[in-house]
C-alpha cells in the first residue's frame, strides 16, 4: 500500500512538473505588426526573441519585488518585439498582464532603449476608467522613467502608488496601481530575461 502511494505521489509531481515546463504563457500581443506600427511608426521591421519565464524567474522577481509576485500562470514563454529601422534598434514591445479588480489587465508596453518607458496601450481592459488611463496626462507618471525611477513611486506596502501619485491619476487610483505594478515587472523581466541579448544591439 505505501509502495503504491509513492509510486502515485511521483506520477502526479511528473505530470505537474511536466506541465510548468511546457506552459506557454497566456498573455501575448495579439497583432505584432500593427501594434509594433503604432507604438513606432517609423519602424520598418520587426525581430522577436522568445524566452521562457520558469521558477527562477519567478524567485528573481520575489526578491526585487517582494509584495509583487508572478502568478504561476505566467510561467512559460514570453516574447520580446524589436522594433527596427533598417539595422538599428528603435526600442522594444512587450505585452504584460496584471489581476485587477475587473480581471486581468493586458498592457502592450513599449519600451526605449535604455529600459524606459516610452509609451504604453491596453491590449484588454474591463475598468470603467479605462478611458482615463489613456490619456496622456495619466501617463505621463510612467512615461520616460526607468525600473528605479518608478519603483520610487511605490508606497511601502510594495503593491500600491504612493498618495502624491494617485492623487494625479484623475480619478483613476486603482488603475495607476494596476498599471505602475505590471511597468515595474514588464521592466524587470525585460532586463533579467532579455538584458544580455539586447546589449548586443
Amino acid at each position: 500500500m505505501k509502495i503504491r502511494f509513492v509510486s502515485l505521489m511521483l506520477i502526479v509531481m511528473l505530470i505537474l512538473i511536466s506541465g510548468n515546463v511546457n506552459a506557454i504563457a497566456y498573455c501575448s500581443l495579439r497583432d505584432p505588426v500593427a501594434q509594433i506600427g503604432k507604438l513606432f511608426p517609423q519602424k520598418t521591421n520587426q525581430l522577436s526573441i522568445v524566452k521562457t519565464v520558469d521558477d527562477n524567474t519567478r524567485a528573481q522577481v520575489q526578491i526585487a519585488l517582494p509584495s509583487n509576485d508572478l502568478h504561476f500562470s505566467e510561467l512559460g514563454q514570453h516574447t520580446l518585439y524589436i522594433a527596427m529601422l533598417g539595422k538599428e534598434a528603435l526600442g522594444y514591445v512587450h505585452v504584460r498582464s496584471e489581476q485587477s479588480d475587473w480581471g486581468l489587465v493586458e498592457i502592450v508596453w513599449a519600451i526605449d532603449k535604455n529600459l524606459r518607458i516610452s509609451n504604453f496601450v491596453f491590449q484588454r481592459c474591463r475598468s470603467p476608467k479605462k478611458k482615463i488611463a489613456e490619456d496622456s496626462g495619466f501617463k505621463a507618471m510612467f512615461v520616460g522613467k526607468n525600473y528605479q525611477e518608478l519603483k520610487e513611486l511605490l508606497s511601502d506596502d510594495g503593491v500600491t502608488a504612493k498618495i502624491d501619485v494617485l492623487e494625479k491619476a484623475q480619478n483613476a487610483p486603482e488603475l495607476a496601481n494596476v498599471v505602475l505594478r505590471c511597468a515595474l515587472k514588464t521592466l524587470l523581466l525585460t532586463e533579467i530575461l532579455w538584458g544580455e541579448e539586447l546589449e548586443k544591439l
